[in-house]
C-alpha cells in the first residue's frame, strides 16, 4: 500500500494549523493595544471570561458535559492557574514595558522549560546531549534577544522580558502536570478545556477585584482586542490544539513554535511601528535552534509535513 494513501488529508489540519499561528501571533499586538486602557489583570480577566464563553457554547452545541468531579475539578484549578491565570497575566505586564515583537519571539521559549520541568518532576525522563545542548541554545538566544552585553537595558525592559519569559514557564508547568495528572484520568479534552478556563476566569476575577480599579475609560480598540483575544486566541484557539494533536500528531502542532514568532514580528512592526534592533532576529534564531533540538523536530520532518499530498485523496 502507498503510505501517502494513509496520510491525514492537507484540508483536515492546515486551516487549523494556520489558524493556530496566526491569532496567536497577532494576539501579542492585541495585548499591546488593549493594555492601554485596562491593567494587567484585566486583559487576562477579559480574554478568559471570553474565552471560557465561547467553549461552553460549544460543549452545549455538541452535547457535551463539564467535569462532574471535585477531584477534576481541582485539577482544572490547577491548569487553569498554570495555562492562563498567570501567563495571560504576565505576558499583558510584560507588554506594559516591552514591544509586542520582543514579547512574540521571548514566548517561543516555552519547549525550553518543558524540558527542563519534565527533568525535574518526571523521575524516567532523562536529557540527551542534543536536549541538554538545545536548552543552553535557547538560553543564549534569550540573552542575545534582550542585548545583555550592551549593558543599556533598562529595569522596565528587563522586567517586561523576565515577565514574558516566566509566562512560559507557567505554559510549560502546565504541560508538565496535564501529562502527569490530568492525561491518565482520560478526561475528554475539550471539556476539561471549558473547566480550567472557568477556573482561570474566577481566580482572575478575584484578583482583579482586590487589585485593580474600574477602568476609567475603554476605547472601541480595546473592546475588539479582548473580543479576538477571548473568542480567537482563546476560546477557538485552545481547543484547536487537540485537533490538530488528534489528526497529525504533536510534532505537527508543535511546528506553530516556529511560525508564531514570524507572525508577531510582522504585526508588530506593520501595525504598530515598532522598531527591530539588529540582534533580536539573532536571539529569535538561537531560541528556535534550542527548541528545535529540545522537541527533537529535524528539518526533514518539518519537510516530510509540508510534502504531504494526503489533500489529493478522496
Amino acid at each position: 500500500m502507498n503510505p501517502m494513501s494513509t496520510s491525514p488529508p492537507l484540508k483536515t489540519w492546515l486551516p487549523s494549523w494556520i489558524f493556530l499561528s496566526v491569532v496567536w501571533g497577532l494576539a501579542f499586538v492585541f495585548i499591546k493595544i488593549a493594555g492601554q486602557d485596562l491593567a494587567p489583570l484585566q486583559v487576562a480577566l477579559g480574554r478568559v471570561l471570553i474565552g471560557t464563553v465561547v467553549v461552553w457554547i460549544s460543549l452545549a452545541y455538541l452535547k457535551q458535559s463539564l467535569p462532574k468531579t471535585r477531584k477534576v475539578w481541582v485539577k482544572a484549578n490547577i491548569v487553569g492557574l498554570l495555562q492562563h491565570t498567570l501567563p495571560f497575566s504576565l505576558i499583558a505586564y510584560g507588554e506594559t514595558h516591552i514591544t509586542s515583537v520582543m514579547a512574540g519571539i521571548a514566548n517561543a521559549a516555552t519547549p525550553l522549560w518543558v524540558a527542563i520541568f519534565a527533568l525535574i518532576f518526571i523521575p524516567s525522563e532523562k536529557l540527551t546531549k542534543t536536549e541538554t545542548i538545545g536548552i543552553l541554545t535557547g538560553f543564549v538566544g534569550v540573552l542575545i534577544l534582550i542585548g545583555i552585553w550592551e549593558g543599556t537595558t533598562s529595569e522596565g525592559d528587563l522586567l517586561g522580558t523576565l515577565a514574558v519569559i516566566f509566562a512560559t514557564a507557567g505554559y510549560a508547568m502546565a504541560v508538565i502536570y496535564t501529562r502527569g495528572k490530568v492525561s491518565p484520568l482520560g478526561i475528554n479534552p475539550f471539556s476539561f478545556t471549558g473547566a480550567q478556563l472557568f477556573s482561570s476566569a474566577v481566580q482572575l476575577s478575584i484578583l482583579c477585584l482586590i487589585f485593580t480599579d474600574v477602568p476609567r475609560n475603554i476605547e472601541t480598540s480595546t473592546i475588539g482586542s479582548i473580543l479576538f483575544l477571548g473568542i480567537l486566541s482563546t476560546g477557538i484557539a485552545f481547543p484547536m490544539v487537540f485537533k490538530i494533536i488528534r489528526d497529525v500528531g504533536s510534532v505537527t502542532a508543535a511546528t506553530t513554535t516556529y511560525a508564531i514568532p514570524i507572525v508577531s514580528t510582522i504585526a508588530g512592526v506593520l501595525v504598530l511601528n515598532e522598531k527591530i534592533h539588529w540582534y533580536q532576529p539573532i536571539g529569535a534564531a538561537f531560541i528556535l535552534w534550542g527548541v528545535a533540538m529540545v522537541q527533537k523536530i529535524k528539518i526533514s520532518d518539518i519537510t516530510k509535513i509540508w510534502s504531504r499530498r494526503g489533500d489529493l485523496n478522496p
